[in-house]
């Protein structure tokens, strides 16, 4: 170990004068409060976007290929599907139709999202079959049957065999005005999503269904696809707008939910430098100290500097002094920042009102990368707060100091 190193140490935890042991002592403290915020903070943040990228991920199609200005014909079903199979990222492949309309039972109307699927393919692409919660998915496979999320069940007071009115907005004029097309369907099972949105306004009926009560025959607004990892969705998108003619649309769930996604990033970034700050206002207690041990170890500095010290060899006696105050803070933060993350994210201790957050509890997550900018974060301040101090006991003359001593 360098001397400048042993002399720090030795200056750093004297304890001749309890004052400044008890200044060393508060300085890591908020050094150690400080990094153990960031991380926690950075985690909450973190945590909160991977819970809302799983949920949509979960409970929304990963790729959505729309056709511009219109529908998509069954006969171009064929080629698309053929095209869309020269891509092995792609896990599944379904055509859809996804609408609005409403939904009555009794006195209870309320709007709805109908989504027309074909239950063996909407069992690998979505999963709907994992978050039935009463009733028989496979009723789905028949005609006149309709799933429905478990808030809307609520809302229209139903269950399962009961009946519901879907009202289309697509209808047909008569002498008696424009009239709405309606259909009657018997509810043979309830999902729950963990979403309230999704759970108060899904209904999902058979495609034959969906394109009889939509006018929509051999016709699909859409085809959904499910991918192997959907972190990869901006990479598919780009192999498919190299394959797919200019007329359709791909929209990724990245794409949908980027606005959502980069405030939230904003959120983070602005987060990190506010609590960046309780570090700074931490190493301010480091300048102080430094500058208290550098008046304090005047005559050991003269007697060095007699003995050959360089100015340079002073400077880093003081500079390694705040940048072990920096160390020790910043193992001490990240081991009680880490231990709060890994309790209170193991045992879901923060619980969330899933209709306002979309998730039933708060995840705690943080990344290699994160915790490597707080701990250099904190060791850049710990070393820019000594340096003053570690220059001013650098420049002190021997002479001056010596001749009354």
């Amino acid at each position: 170990m360098p001397l400048y190193i042993e002399l720090a140490l030795k200056y750093l935890f004297s304890i001749r004068s309890k004052a400044l042991s008890f200044m060393t002592f508060i300085s890591i403290i908020g050094i150690t409060v400080g990094v153990s915020a960031l991380l926690i903070t950075l985690a909450v943040m973190s945590g909160f976007e991977y819970g809302l990228k799983t949920k949509i991920v979960d409970n929304n199609p990963h790729i959505l290929v729309l056709k511009l200005g219109g529908y998509i014909d069954s006969q171009e079903l064929p080629l698309l599907e053929e095209k869309l199979n020269q891509i092995k990222d792609i896990q599944a492949i379904e055509p859809i139709i996804y609408t609005q309309a409403v939904a009555k039972k009794k006195n209870n109307i309320t709007p709805v999202f109908v989504k027309g699927i074909i239950p063996q393919k909407e069992k690998q692409v979505s999963h709907l079959d994992k978050k039935i919660i009463a009733g028989d998915f496979s009723l789905l496979e028949k005609t006149g049957f309709a799933v429905i999320g478990s808030d809307l069940a609520f809302i229209l007071d139903v269950w399962i065999g009961d009946k519901i009115n879907i009202f289309s907005p697509y209808g047909k004029r008569t002498p008696f005005g424009y009239v709405p097309k309606t259909k009657t369907f018997q509810i043979s099972a309830i999902a729950d999503f963990g979403v309230y949105e999704l759970n108060s306004t899904f209904v999902a009926i058979n495609l034959l269904d969906a394109q009889q009560l939509f006018n929509l025959e051999n016709r699909f607004t859409g085809i959904q696809l499910r991918l192997k990892n959907p972190m990869q969705a901006d990479t598919v998108k780009q192999k498919l707008l190299s394959i797919l003619p200019s007329q359709y649309i791909i929209k990724s769930w990245i794409d949908i939910n980027r606005s959502l996604f980069q405030a939230l990033q904003l959120e983070k970034f602005g987060m990190f430098l506010v609590l960046t700050l309780i570090v700074l206002v931490a190493s301010f207690n480091i300048s102080s100290l430094l500058i208290t041990k550098s008046r304090e170890k005047r005559k050991e500095i003269a007697i060095l500097k007699t003995l050959g010290a360089t100015n340079s060899f002073i400077l880093k006696i003081f500079i390694w002094q705040g940048i072990i105050i920096g160390m020790i803070g910043i193992t001490l933060g990240l081991i009680l920042g880490i231990t709060t993350i890994f309790v209170a994210d193991h045992y879901h201790l923060i619980k969330l009102n899933p209709e306002v957050y979309m998730i039933e509890y708060l995840p705690l997550k943080i990344s290699l990368e994160e915790s490597i900018a707080v701990v250099v974060s904190a060791l850049v301040i710990s070393f820019l707060s000594s340096l003053i101090p570690a220059k001013m006991a650098s420049k002190e003359i021997p002479v001056e100091i010596l001749r009354y001593e």
